[in-house]
């Protein structure tokens, strides 16, 4: 008990450093646009000439947040759905008890479809409450931002749809970080039924991960690897302990090392950014699972109270802290960048903090006491 309680504490401290990566993606970019008059989108590190524009340019790159959430989706998701123990038994099919599990066997799994649907059904309860509040806000903000004329009924369903995030799709988004939601949610419905079918749990990781790079490779959107990531959460519980064991001996300095090399080398853009998605599944895998072993540096950091804190609202300040940062960003145009950079660094993440904790309260917490009974 004392494993899996650490265990869950870290990765909420995964959950705080991930969604903070976020925030620094939209405060610098918002910065930038409002002091610098620079559109990061449209730039590269090579035309910043100052350390601070380079700093800034440097947070703004850290889009990796985001992956590092599809990766941690698709670790706990599998472990849903293929239990440690049950992976490791390569002669059980996973469309069987194993898979649907009795983790500890503390109990019998329910028939596979009636499991299904109610995964379906309680996946649904935990993302729509959240993201419905944040969808009347987001109408609001368009609305008075002029970007939206109402009734448009197609932009409304495309995002109650989460299409808006669906690769070469039209539908303009009111709240510009819920594309991930379309990948997020398509592999919440997909990959139960994947694990349904009569393939061993590995062949399922490998098929999601490699599928994907192909599909890109033959001129597919690159966020396609989206899924890629996704899979390679599910590659980790897939690979149970083997993953783990061998992650273990590996230095925590050399993983983070590993990390900075790969997201940097992403920043300056030397390698394709396929290259550095892919590369970056593999770098967060190893952050997932030595984040999973208690006694080492990456452990302790990631249980830090505030960063767990922070990673326990971190769904409700993803979905609202974009807005806010932006509404912050209009209020301090005409300020010097000292104060603009502390407004909208500082003021925008306590704003979104407490909006993400309100969302917490009202959207989220009836989800967890409903499904531990109250305890």
């Amino acid at each position: 008990m004392a494993a899996d309680s650490h265990r869950y504490l870290a990765l909420d401290g995964l959950r705080g450093f991930a969604v903070l990566l976020v925030f620094c993606v939209h405060a610098a970019g918002n910065l930038a646009a409002v002091k610098l008059g620079v559109d990061f989108e449209r730039t590269g590190f090579s035309a910043m000439h100052t350390r601070g524009e380079q700093i800034l340019f440097w947070l703004f790159r850290s889009h990796h947040g985001v992956f590092l959430f599809f990766v941690l989706s698709g670790f706990l998701i599998s472990r849903m759905w293929l239990p440690p123990e049950a992976a490791l038994r390569a002669a059980s099919p996973p469309g069987g008890p194993s898979a649907l599990g009795r983790p500890g066997g503390a109990r019998v799994a329910p028939e596979p479809w009636t499991a299904y649907r109610r995964f379906a059904w309680r996946r649904t309860l935990r993302i729509y409450p959240a993201f419905l509040i944040a969808f009347v806000a987001s109408l609001a903000f368009a609305w008075h931002s002029g970007t939206w004329t109402p009734p448009d009924w197609p932009r409304l369903v495309g995002n109650l749809a989460f299409v808006n995030g669906a690769p070469g799709s039209h539908v303009a988004a009111f709240n510009v970080p819920t594309w991930s939601l379309f990948y997020e949610m398509t592999f919440y419905l997909a990959f139960p039924l994947a694990v349904l079918m009569p393939l061993r749990p590995g062949i399922v990781a490998a098929a999601g991960v490699v599928l994907p790079i192909a599909a890109v490779a033959l001129g597919a959107d690159v966020l396609v690897l989206c899924y890629s990531l996704l899979f390679a959460g599910v590659a980790l519980t897939a690979g149970g302990d083997a993953i783990r064991a061998c992650v273990a001996r590996v230095p925590a300095p050399v993983i983070v090392a590993a990390y900075l090399v790969v997201t940097t080398v992403a920043m300056l853009d030397a390698v394709p950014a396929a290259v550095g998605i892919v590369a970056f599944g593999a770098v967060a895998l190893l952050v997932i699972a030595k984040s999973l072993a208690p006694g080492n540096t990456i452990a302790w950091l990631l249980t830090r109270r505030a960063l767990r804190a922070l990673g326990r609202v971190s769904y409700s300040f993803y979905l609202l802290h974009w807005m806010i940062v932006v509404l912050v960003a209009r209020a301090v145009e005409g300020a010097s960048f000292a104060t603009a950079a502390t407004a909208i660094f500082g003021g925008g993440f306590v704003l979104s903090a407490i909006a993400a904790a309100l969302s917490w309260w009202i959207a989220e917490r009836p989800y967890f006491v409903a499904r531990t009974g109250g305890r």
